[in-house]
């Protein structure tokens, strides 16, 4: 383990995600260097993995492209991927890939892998576990290659709960709406059980550098055209070596489905989604944040608060942990109930890297609250369950709000802070009934 600590204060900044202007213009030249030979032979890797047994995309294909530009290796159809999904699942766009569902088909504790949300931002690979291999390096003092066969033998594998959840989630309830995936305000997310290695354990097995400071990972996944640049997303070495976060070979207890990575992923929980790269064949040490259009120019929000409408200032930051969230899967929206009935409201909460201390329900618009129950607290990144029973007092339409506390004291907003990506969806939760005459 003492190969993960630095002596200096600056790499300590580092470690929890504060990189100083000093630390990153020091090491920019270093850096240059070792991602145009280390980043680009892993994106190579990834290519040649991709390639394994080359295969042209039917013309028919949701994802086929034009015989002149043909793809480095063979794609998973748009078509057979929604094949495998709940019928509940909405499609959003098909270039990229999205879909998700809404709160209210998400009321299992577990989220089933049928309903877990897709989000690409390029093609889906048809990967082999066969010849799929993980290279480790960088700011390692041993360079490593291994097989999944090789990573479920060396590694003890853990079995972790964790959220899951695209930093554009709920997007469409902003206002003005920004550009991107139209995430429904109550999709996007999903808490399924993740198994894989812990990603630290693997870390040590290479041997980390004194001057680490973040963890780069290199999916296999490819775009439509040559020029779509590789998503590539870095995070720092404090989060890497976090217990909880996992290259990931299952979900739920079955190997990952394609879609969602297969053979192998890193589940970075409690993190926006982006930061678990899919398709897993590469990992880079580096000395500072991966420089690219994933860390610099998209999952970006402003350092400090715009108006609506503003652009992106030069002031931002990378996304990271999500903010204080909840929302109601029962009853949903919509539902009709008689006077005199009770009616069961339940939901998940969730707070990124803190706990959830409590929820309230309110059926005023927020004049009074009532205190619901909570579930047992279950693993460090899995959602909190809440539940609550309302009686009404009166026919007509009935709203339910619900709102989450953190462990730092942060209370879920009535309305989010408005970016120009549309990151961060964390305002309260409202489900519209109706009470009917007896």
């Amino acid at each position: 383990m003492d190969s993960y600590n630095a002596s200096n204060a600056d790499l300590e900044q580092g470690k929890k995600g504060v990189v100083t202007r000093r630390v990153f213009l020091k090491s920019a030249g270093r850096l240059g260097a070792l991602l145009a030979v280390g980043s680009a032979s892993l994106t190579l890797d990834a290519v040649a993995q991709t390639a394994q047994t080359p295969v042209s995309t039917p013309a028919s294909s949701p994802s086929a492209t034009p015989a002149a530009a043909p793809l480095p290796g063979p794609v998973v159809p748009n078509a057979a991927i929604i094949a495998e999904k709940d019928p509940v699942m909405k499609v959003l766009t098909e270039r990229p890939l999205t879909a998700n569902v809404t709160a209210e088909n998400l009321n299992d504790a577990v989220t089933p892998t049928n309903r877990l949300f897709i989000r690409n931002n390029l093609l889906t690979p048809d990967l082999q576990a066969a010849g799929h291999t993980l290279t480790i390096k960088g700011l390692v003092d041993k360079q490593m290659t291994l097989t999944l066969d090789d990573l479920q033998k060396t590694f003890p594998a853990v079995t972790v709960q964790g959220m899951l959840e695209c930093a554009g989630s709920g997007r469409t309830a902003f206002s003005p709406l920004p550009k991107g995936t139209p995430w429904n305000p109550s999709g996007g997310y999903g808490c399924p059980k993740w198994t894989g290695a812990r990603l630290r354990d693997i870390l040590k097995a290479a041997g980390v550098k004194p001057a680490a400071v973040h963890v780069a990972f290199f999916g296999a996944d490819f775009g439509e055209l040559p020029t779509a640049p590789p998503v590539v997303r870095s995070i720092p070495m404090s989060k890497a070596l976090e217990p909880n976060t996992l290259v990931a070979w299952a979900i739920n207890g079955e190997p990952l489905p394609k879609v969602h990575g297969f053979p192998l992923r890193t589940i970075v929980p409690g993190w926006v989604g982006s930061a678990s790269t899919k398709w897993l064949v590469g990992i880079e040490v580096l000395d500072a944040p991966f420089k690219g259009t994933y860390m610099d120019d998209s999952y970006r929000v402003p350092a400090h608060p715009v108006a609506p409408g503003e652009k992106m200032p030069k002031d931002s930051v990378s996304t990271e942990a999500w903010p204080v969230k909840s929302v109601i899967t029962a009853p949903a929206p919509g539902a009709k109930f008689k006077m005199g009935d009770s009616i069961a409201v339940a939901g998940k909460a969730w707070a990124g890297e803190n706990s959830i201390t409590k929820v309230e329900i309110s059926l005023d618009e927020g004049v009074t609250w009532k205190r619901a129950a909570m579930a047992k607290p279950g693993d460090k990144y899995a959602w909190r369950l809440f539940s609550h029973t309302v009686q009404p007092q009166r026919q007509g339409h009935l709203t339910i709000i619900a709102r989450a506390t953190d462990s730092k004291g942060n209370v879920q907003p009535i309305v989010a802070a408005w970016n120009p990506l549309g990151y961060f969806w964390n305002g309260i939760h409202r489900v519209g009934v109706t009470v009917e005459k007896v």
